[in-house]
C-alpha cells in the first residue's frame, strides 16, 4: 500500500504522531509519504506518488481545513482511500456520515492502523477493527468499539523523521520534539485528557511511560542521523514525582545524550529535589501553565487546583536556580472579564516568566469545560466556528466585539509585557482598546523570536540561517493567523 499523510503546515514542533504512523506503516512493508498543503502542492504530490491512502489528522479548528483537503483529494482521485484520525473524529465521530470519508481511526491508533492497513491490501472487512469506525459499523450514542489502551510503549518503533526531515525545514532546525509518555491523570476541564481517560475507563492505564534504555536509545540514532542541538519533551507532564526513574534518567542522560532539553511540569509538582535533578540532567528550560491569575476562574472552573503561592513559589525556584520558564495562560474563559484577563497577565509579571503565550479559550467538544459553555449559553456548539489559531476573536456569545478586540490584542501584548513589564499600564490602560492588531502580531513576534531563541530554546545558529529562520517563523506565524478561507485556498 502506498499512504501519503496530508498535514496543514510544519511548525517548529515534530509532528510526532505522523512519525509514528509512518513507522507503524513501514514495518509493514508499506510505502509512505508527506503532503505539506502550505506547499500547495496536494495535486501534483498525489498525481506522482499515486497513493492507495490518504490520512489526516485533526483536531477542533483544524478540522473543516482538513474536511477541505480530502473532498480536493476524491476530487483528484475517488478511489483513494481516505482516513482521518486525531481528538476531533474520536469525540464526533458522526463527521464520518456527513462527509466523503472512509473510516476514522479513533482513540489511540497503534494497533489498529496497520490492522487497516492490512486488511485494505488484503480486501478483509474494517468495521470488524476495534477503533476503526467505518460508514457501515457506526451507530450514533452507542459506545465506540475500543481495544484496551497500551500498557507499554517499548516495543513501538522509532519515529520515521526522515519522512519530514527530507523535504521540510525541520531536517536542518537543530531542535527535536520527543515523547517518553502518554496519558495524564488531571481534570482540567479545558483539555482532552479527562474526557479522554472517560472513554477509556477500565480498559487499560491512565500513564504509560517509556523505559529510560528505550528513550536513550532513540535519542542516540536521532543524535547520530541529524544535527540536534536542543531536545524538546513534549509530554503533558515531564515528571510526576521524584522516583526510580528519574534518578536512571539524570544518571544516564547526561552522560549518552549530553543535550540540553526543555519540558513541561506542573507547578504543584515541582519540588526543589525534582528541578535540581532536572537541571543535572540538562534542562535549559522549563514550562509550567499558569492560566488564570483569578482564583475562581482557575480552581472552580478550570479546575487547576492551584494556590496563587504555589505558583509563585514554583516560578521562584526556577529563579533560584536559573531555569527560564515558559507559561501559558488563558484568556477569554466563559464568564470571565477582561478584568479578570488582565489579573492573569499581573500574575505572570508577578511569577516573572520569561516567556508566556495567552491564548484565547476555545470550547473543545465533549470537554468539561466546552459542555459547560453550551449549557450556560456562551457557545451554540457549532465547533465549525472555531479557528486552528489561538490569538484570534473569540468564538462565546458572551463578549462584546469591544471585548473581544481587546482581547485579542491582550494575547498579543501579553507577551511584550512579560519582557518590559514597565509597558504593563500603557498596555492595559489605553493599547488593547485600539484596533492595531496588525502592529501588535508584529511586536509579538519580535519578541517570541528573540526570547525563544536567546532563553528558552538556546541553540546556535550562523548568521544565515538566523536570518532564514526569522523569515521563515514570521511567514508560519502570519499563515496561522489567516481566515479560513485564505487557508482552505491552498488545499486546491
Amino acid at each position: 500500500m502506498r499512504i501519503l499523510f496530508v498535514i496543514k503546515d510544519v511548525e517548529y514542533i515534530d509532528p510526532m504522531g505522523v512519525m509514528l504512523l509512518s513507522a507503524l506503516a513501514k514495518e509493514k512493508g508499506h510505502e509512505t509519504e508527506l503532503c505539506v498543503l502550505a506547499d500547495g502542492k496536494l495535486k501534483k504530490t498525489i498525481k506522482k506518488f499515486k497513493p492507495d491512502v490518504a490520512a489526516f489528522s485533526a483536531k477542533t479548528g483544524e478540522h473543516r481545513y482538513y474536511i477541505t483537503a480530502n473532498d480536493a483529494v476524491k476530487k483528484i482521485d475517488p478511489k483513494i482511500f481516505t482516513v482521518f484520525g486525531g481528538p476531533h473524529v474520536t469525540f464526533f465521530p458522526d463527521i464520518i456520515m456527513k462527509h466523503d470519508i472512509d473510516a476514522l481511526c479513533v482513540g489511540e491508533g497503534d494497533d489498529a492502523w496497520p490492522e487497516l492497513l492490512g486488511n485494505l491490501r488484503d480486501n478483509r472487512p474494517l468495521e470488524i477493527i476495534p477503533n476503526i469506525v467505518t460508514k457501515k459499523n457506526y451507530q450514533p450514542g452507542k459506545p465506540l468499539k475500543m481495544r484496551e489502551r497500551r500498557r507499554t510503549l517499548d516495543d513501538l518503533p522509532f519515529l520515521d523523521r526522515e519522512l519530514v526531515y527530507r523535504q521540510t525545514r525541520l531536517g536542518r532546525f537543530p531542535m527535536r520534539s520527543f515523547m517518553i509518555s502518554r496519558g495524564c491523570p488531571y481534570k482540567c476541564t479545558y483539555c482532552f485528557n479527562h474526557i479522554y481517560n472517560k472513554l477509556y475507563k477500565g480498559n487499560g492505564p491512565l500513564m504509560s511511560r517509556l523505559s529510560v534504555d528505550r528513550i536513550i536509545a532513540e535519542l542516540k540514532e536521532l543524535k547520530s542521523n541529524y544535527p540536534t542541538q536542543f531536545i524538546k519533551f513534549y509530554d503533558d507532564i515531564f515528571v510526576l514525582k521524584d522516583d526510580e526513574w528519574l534518578d536512571e534518567f539524570v544518571e544516564k542522560f547526561p552522560k549518552e545524550i549530553g543535550l540540553p532539553f526543555h519540558c513541561l511540569m506542573r507547578a504543584n509538582l515541582l519540588t526543589e529535589s525534582v528541578l535540581k535533578k532536572l537541571k543535572q540532567a540538562g534542562m535549559a528550560s522549563i514550562s509550567m501553565s499558569i492560566e488564570s491569575g483569578n482564583a475562581h476562574i482557575r480552581d472552580d472552573i478550570l479546575k487547576r487546583n492551584m494556590a496563587e503561592e504555589v505558583l509563585t513559589n514554583a516560578f521562584a525556584l526556577c529563579r533560584k536556580h536559573e531555569i527560564p520558564t515558559f507559561s501559558n495562560t488563558i484568556l477569554a474563559t466563559p464568564g470571565s472579564t477582561i478584568e479578570n484577563d488582565i489579573e492573569s497577565l499581573d500574575l505572570n509579571i508577578a511569577c516573572k516568566v520569561t516567556f508566556g503565550e495567552f491564548p484565547v479559550f476555545f470550547p473543545y467538544p465533549k470537554t468539561e469545560l466546552g459542555e459547560y459553555a453550551i449549557k450556560h449559553g456562551f457557545f451554540d456548539g457549532d465547533f465549525d466556528k472555531l479557528h486552528m489559531n489561538y490569538q484570534t476573536f473569540s468564538p462565546l456569545s458572551g463578549f462584546t466585539d469591544k471585548e473581544k478586540l481587546m482581547q485579542v490584542n491582550l494575547s498579543l501584548l501579553g507577551t511584550v509585557c512579560l519582557l518590559f513589564p514597565s509597558t504593563r499600564n500603557l498596555v492595559v490602560n489605553k493599547l488593547i482598546k485600539l484596533p492595531l492588531t496588525k502592529l501588535y502580531f508584529v511586536s509579538y513576534f519580535l519578541v517570541k523570536a528573540y526570547v525563544i531563541k536567546k532563553s528558552i530554546y538556546p541553540m546556535k545558529f550562523s548568521v544565515l540561517d538566523t536570518i532564514r529562520t526569522i523569515y521563515e517563523s514570521f511567514i508560519l506565524e502570519k499563515f496561522k493567523h489567516k481566515d479560513d478561507q485564505s487557508l482552505l485556498k491552498q488545499t486546491k
